[in-house]
């Protein structure tokens, strides 16, 4: 934002302590997102495991590994990157 909308060195003082407050509240939110999301997630494959055969079973979860791995793979590049 600084380089973007050139800010004076005063305006950059002004500003950081309101991003700064902000922040925790925008983690806050975004961490009760995820539950949220994965609490749907994990009723979504709980109603649907048991309509599936053994062998859909299998391939489903599987599937739902695969997802996961993904999910933590991108997690571990952007907490990466933020170091």
């Amino acid at each position: 934002m600084t380089r973007n909308l050139d800010l004076t060195p005063e305006q950059q003082a002004k500003i950081q302590p309101i991003i700064d407050q902000a922040r925790p509240q925008i983690v806050a939110i975004h961490e009760e997102a995820k539950q949220k999301s994965k609490a749907v997630r994990d009723n979504t494959v709980a109603q649907i495991r048991p309509i599936l055969t053994p062998e859909q079973q299998q391939k489903f979860d599987a599937l739902q590994k695969a997802r996961e791995d993904m999910r933590n793979a991108r997690r571990a590049m952007r907490e990466a990157k933020q170091q």
